[in-house]
């Protein structure tokens, strides 16, 4: 008789599962450490919390989650057509952006399908190809580990059917300027969906972040993705957006489920939307932690790649070796083997004080 694991899709025997932080008190439990002493900078989360006016905007929401919430977010949606310029059936809410990439890749992709997907990118790219019986053709990336857009227009077939692209990159922290975004755009077949994960664009210099609306006008197979978990400090809420022409969003549409993203998220998001003084505050600490760790990191003569997001991804040797060390000393950082760069591990920039901890325990495991 077979199990039901065998009698499973082989795509679905094939996946890994995500694999995510445990939460602090569990660590601090087996670490024989107190939570306050645990420094997460491992998740590439705002480490300054989440805006005032979004806990003054949720204080009483909760006495209402009897309901159900709205199904389509459409005051979040309306927030969003005010606050870029586009209408409303230009945007679609998404429990984080992570569940808009599953949407996308479900709209689109099917068995005898391919997904192009980057070297060093996200790992949920591949996962969410797979689970629609789609083939992944992963490009090697440059020798400065950004996204090789030759090599990905030269992988494109009558049966590619989607292209990810991550927008400054994650663990590399390299990014795409808009010339050359436009010029490869160009060149993919209109059948094509290109998706831009443009989950740490708000922490890419403004000089170098591309008009990504511009590019969704002009493009109708492009879907922007964005989200609250970073900048805006609302991990928790699973709370993110997709920017793309009506056209395609009516079809992604189809495939979500109502009542997808909460109520308490949904207002949540609209308060940190509208809190333009947290997200600057959010933005200059960030950029002074990049330098904070950037001067650290040339101190100890240590090679780092990206400084256009919340993190760093630093070369220190035996990476595994290193994450354990620090896990010891109750300070998180992400190890780099997944993505086969062993020798490497990604540091979420933190405040002043969490990076200052960070760098002395690091100088101390390496010696």
């Amino acid at each position: 008789m077979n199990s039901i694991a065998n009698s499973t899709p082989a795509w679905v025997q094939a996946l890994d599962k995500y694999v995510a932080s445990k939460p602090i008190e569990e660590l601090a439990k087996e670490l024989g450490l107190k939570p306050d002493e645990i420094i997460m900078l491992v998740s590439n989360e705002n480490p300054y919390g989440m805006s005032t006016k979004v806990k003054e905007r949720i204080a009483n929401a909760a006495l209402n989650l009897n309901r159900y919430p709205d199904a389509d977010s459409c005051y979040l949606q309306k927030e969003l057509s005010k606050f870029y310029g586009l209408p409303q059936d230009w945007f679609v809410v998404t429990s984080g952006s992570s569940e808009l990439l599953g949407l996308t890749a479900q709209t689109v992709l099917s068995e005898g399908k391919n997904a192009i997907i980057p070297q060093y990118s996200f790992s949920l790219y591949p996962m969410v190809s797979k689970l629609c019986g789609a083939e992944t053709r992963e490009v090697p990336a440059t020798g400065d580990y950004n996204a090789d857009l030759q090599g990905i227009l030269e992988r494109i077939d009558e049966n590619t059917r989607l292209i990810f692209l991550t927008n400054p990159n994650n663990p590399t922290g390299t990014y795409l300027s808009e010339a050359e975004i436009i010029d490869f755009l160009e060149k993919v077949p209109p059948y094509v969906v290109v998706l831009f994960d443009e989950a740490y664009v708000e922490f890419l210099e403004k000089e170098f972040q591309p008009n990504s609306l511009e590019i969704v006008k002009r493009f109708p197979n492009v879907v922007i993705a964005r989200t609250f978990s970073k900048a805006y400090g609302l991990a928790g809420c699973r709370v993110g957006y997709g920017i793309a022409q009506p056209e395609l969003l009516e079809l992604i549409n189809r495939v979500r489920h109502p009542f997808n993203v909460n109520d308490l998220s949904q207002l949540a998001a609209i308060a940190a939307l509208n809190d333009r003084e947290f997200l600057e505050m959010t933005l200059q600490e960030n950029r002074k932690g990049i330098e904070q760790l950037k001067l650290a990191f040339d101190e100890m003569g240590l090679p780092y790649m990206g400084l256009h997001s919340n993190f760093i991804t630093v070369k220190v040797g035996d990476g595994t070796k290193v994450v354990n060390e620090l896990l010891k000393k109750g300070i998180i950082v992400r190890k780099m083997v997944s993505y086969d760069l062993p020798e490497w591990v990604r540091v979420t920039v933190g405040t002043k004080e969490q990076n200052e901890r960070f760098i002395e325990e690091l100088k101390k495991v390496l010696g």
